[in-house]
């Protein structure tokens, strides 16, 4: 394909799996000749990993910062009113100046709407052939008036076909309970010292199974009130999408289901940088130092309503991660952010079962959670009270950087997340020869081989603490059986996954959408 002059654009600032796809996509096609800017979000100060500058360094970014809105949530005020609003989220991150879409009135859907739409008309590189958007929101209506006549690619990246999904969901459930959403807000208010009684009465004079029962009074409703209007816009955003991309099967098919479309879009997975992520071979002195660098000297786990760094660790705790005879213990490494679908307590639960099977018992390095934000219960309670407190090791969220060494001081990475969109961490721990284990859903299911001679990790019944139990026993125990997917998955990620095999596929979609 020529040389391509293409403009990039995600609302939000660095913090998961989308941003590194941009930054190593760009990179890429940096590398290859193509003239590439990029629009982006930005929230902190030089340094840290939300920093837009920071995270993207290398690129033409032109970021739209999201600092002034911050500024405007710790006054008490509506951070989707700032003059430069702050983006909704698609997943529920309590209290936080990104609330979910579906809490967000359409009166200020049409200032974010409007703001980035000003943010692209001033910055975007008049030369440009192609747009390349990431996520499905109110990004592709700006986009299509600050780029008229220029053709578009976006990539779903799962989130937002998750919220999707979330939002049919609870209108269907609504409307079978004969309640709006305004009164199910109302009724049902997580404030309200009465909900669980009401959703009981509810549930049985609509005659709801157990199921919908559960959701009907588990869902904080007041968070949901506007979730027709924002199902009908994100389905619209497709009209000024251009060609869509999924990243993984799972996606493919909730796409063409829950955004009615005539054709299934095609999947791109996405791609691992296989000279970063690789095996260090690391001996278990300088396996220590990493380790005491990131929970003694520069401690970055917190706790509730607490900073980074509010759960540090001693040179005595450091000594926990040894057996009896001094050696370092086996390591399990959790990598990710607490949210529920990725189903910490149900590591949690298995590893306490996992340990005391073991001898030497294994310690769980719990690497990430981005400061402040949780669903349920905080990791570091549930730890408490399962009285593994000692075992569990919270690192907190690190650069990307970091993670290739953290991911070679582990033996194993386990991951229990359900419905994983793509899971671009689990390549990742491949690529370094950490086999993985996940659950035979989402994008896992796809990407790991589970059983047979090319074997690269493997894969547990999901919402089952035993099943995942017995995996990480049997895993922990057999040493050979993890050298031998360990050099299966670095293989495996090579020829399949590289950051090459993924730019030469986004570039015949390009060749496609915008024919030279």
């Amino acid at each position: 394909m020529p040389p391509v002059t293409m403009d990039t654009a995600v609302l939000f600032w660095p913090r998961g799996g989308s941003a590194q796809v941009i930054r190593y996509l760009l990179r890429e096609l940096r590398s290859r000749g193509h003239t590439t800017r990029l629009h982006a979000g930005s929230l902190g100060h030089p340094g840290e990993p939300s920093h837009g500058p920071t995270c993207y360094q290398g690129l033409d970014l032109h970021p739209y910062d999201h600092n002034d809105a911050m500024a405007t949530f710790t006054r008490g005020k509506d951070p989707q009113r700032a003059p430069v609003p702050f983006h909704p989220s698609y997943e529920d991150r309590g209290h936080c100046p990104d609330p979910l879409f579906s809490a967000v009135p359409p009166a200020s859907a049409d200032h974010l709407t409007h703001a980035w739409t000003r943010h692209l008309r001033a910055h975007r590189n008049l030369d440009t052939d192609l747009l390349h958007l990431h996520h499905l929101s109110h990004l592709q209506t700006s986009a299509h008036a600050a780029y008229p006549g220029i053709p578009r690619v976006t990539t779903l990246h799962g989130t937002e076909l998750k919220l999707i999904d979330a939002m049919d969901q609870r209108i269907n459930l609504a409307q079978r309970t004969g309640t709006s959403l305004a009164d199910l807000a109302r009724l049902l208010h997580s404030d309200n010292p009465h909900r669980a009684t009401e959703a009981l009465r509810l549930a049985k004079t609509a005659g709801l199974d157990d199921t919908d029962t559960d959701q009907l009074t588990a869902t904080a409703w007041q968070k949901w009130t506007h979730s027709p209007y924002w199902l009908t816009r994100l389905r619209q955003a497709t009209a000024h999408a251009g060609q869509l991309v999924t990243v993984s099967d799972q996606d493919q098919h909730l796409a063409t289901r829950l955004l009615h479309l005539n054709n299934a879009p095609p999947v791109i997975p996405n791609g691992v940088d296989t000279h970063t992520f690789r095996p260090q071979q690391l001996d278990p002195a300088q396996r220590l130092e990493h380790l005491r660098h990131w929970l003694v000297t520069d401690p970055r786990g917190w706790g509730p309503d607490q900073a980074p760094g509010s759960i540090r660790y001693t040179e005595t705790d450091l000594q926990r991660l040894h057996d009896h005879h001094g050696r370092l213990r086996p390591l399990l490494l959790w990598v990710g952010r607490f949210l529920d679908f990725k189903r910490v307590p149900v590591l949690l639960h298995a590893f306490a079962t996992a340990q005391a099977r073991l001898d030497p018992a294994p310690a769980l390095l719990m690497w990430g959670g981005y400061p402040g934000e949780y669903e349920g219960t905080h990791p570091a309670d549930l730890a408490a009270e399962l009285g593994i407190e000692r075992d569990v090791f919270f690192i907190g969220w690190r650069g990307h950087k970091e993670l290739p060494t953290g991911l070679n001081c582990a033996d194993l990475m386990a991951a229990p997340a359900v419905g994983e969109p793509f899971g671009m961490v689990y390549l990742e721990a491949m690529a370094c020869g950490t086999p993985p284990i996940a659950t035979a859903t989402g994008g896992p299911a796809r990407t790991i081989k589970a059983a047979g001679p090319h074997a690269t990790g493997w894969l547990v019944t999901p919402d089952d603490p035993d099943d995942l139990a017995h995996t990480l026993t049997a895993a922990i125990q057999d040493t050979a059986e993890r050298r031998r997917r360990s050099a299966n998955g670095r293989q495996h990620i090579q020829t399949t996954y590289s950051w090459t095999h993924t730019a030469d596929r986004y570039l015949t979609i390009y060749d496609t959408a915008a024919p030279h």
